[in-house]
């Protein structure tokens, strides 16, 4: 029953993201712009928002149920977190916050809060995307030694 509502579930969360990612790329243009501005930006970022908060919530709230009810592979939820929050903590430690030099922009978001936290989710984004790429030529070399 779990699975059959986990399927519908997602299989809805895709449906909705093809629908904005429909309408963002299709939608057209927003007019008198400098640049290209699709008219559907907003629900798309909004989306994916709320996309992120669903998977940060559900990060947090399943080692917490699994340790009530599967105390040992608990413990393994929380190391993987915990690994998370290391990434998390290298990439802010390697992010600079040295305000930039645009020419003609004079707009808020050139300080040094702002450039540190963009730098830490690209960090963290390089890093992730690292291991990913090492754990997949990991899993096949250790598959042809084996």
């Amino acid at each position: 029953m779990t699975e059959k509502i986990l399927k519908i579930v997602t299989i809805a969360m895709f449906a909705i993201t093809v629908v904005i990612l429909g309408f963002f790329i299709f939608g057209g243009e927003v007019p008198d712009q400098i640049y290209t501005t699709p008219v559907y930006t907003a629900p798309l970022l909004n989306w994916a928002y709320t996309l992120f908060i669903i998977a940060v919530i559900s990060a947090l709230i399943f080692p917490i149920v699994r340790l009530f009810t599967r105390p040992k592979q608990a413990v393994r939820s929380f190391m993987g977190l915990a690994v998370l929050v290391v990434v998390v903590l290298i990439a802010y430690a390697m992010a600079d916050g040295t305000p930039m030099n645009i020419i003609g922009y004079t707009g808020p978001d050139n300080v040094p809060s702002r450039l540190i936290f963009s730098d830490t989710i690209i960090y963290t984004m390089y890093i992730l995307f690292g291991g990913a790429i090492i754990s997949i030529i990991a899993t096949e070399f250790l598959r042809k030694i084996r």
